[in-house]
């Protein structure tokens, strides 16, 4: 099984658009935790690719999340899975990473329908638990069961963050801890 670092990973923060995320799951978690992910990621520089669903019917990213990304260039979509977007597989290719971190939302849409895909391009995928979420919480646990059934790796914000790390008393470290005390 294959462990994350900062070399190989990137982060997909997948769908948190203002007209959905009112009707998610424990919303303000997956909001929170998807924030603590960005910062951590952008504190690692590790490269971070957002996409939109249907922009035009669904809004545009939540402005916690779009607020955090400059230059802000998000890949819009209208196929579930990421990996039915020309643009998002191309991003990934020119990245030259082997490994996704997922969150966003709906867990049993979009999210697993996206790493299947990874799954099938030859990708790692490691999903978030803490910062996925559907409309239900049936519908969440139906997606985190097929993604791990697939062969994902389930994981939560503070284990990606650790695991990233590696090792405690760097400025990298004490930024990141902060953010979760």
């Amino acid at each position: 099984m294959k462990n994350l670092s900062v070399q190989d990973s990137v982060l997909v923060v997948v769908d948190i658009q203002e007209r959905i995320i009112p009707k998610i799951f424990g919303q303000q978690t997956v909001i929170s935790n998807a924030v603590t992910l960005i910062k951590s990621a952008k504190i690692l520089n590790i490269p971070i690719i957002v996409t939109e669903q249907y922009p035009k019917g669904l809004g545009s990213t939540i402005p916690e999340i779009k607020d955090l990304i400059t230059p802000w260039q998000p890949i819009e979509k209208i196929r579930f899975s990421c990996f039915g977007n020309s643009d998002f597989s191309k991003k990934l290719k020119e990245l030259k990473r082997d490994s996704i971190i997922l969150c966003g939302i709906e867990s049993h849409v979009c999210i697993t329908q996206t790493a299947l895909g990874g799954l099938k391009s030859g990708y790692s995928v490691f999903f978030v638990k803490d910062a996925i979420s559907s409309r239900t919480e049936n519908n969440r646990e139906t997606g985190f069961e097929r993604m791990a059934q697939a062969g994902t790796i389930p994981t939560s914000t503070e284990m990606v963050m650790f695991e990233l790390l590696k090792e405690a008393g760097t400025d990298k470290f004490k930024q990141m801890v902060s953010m979760i005390k």
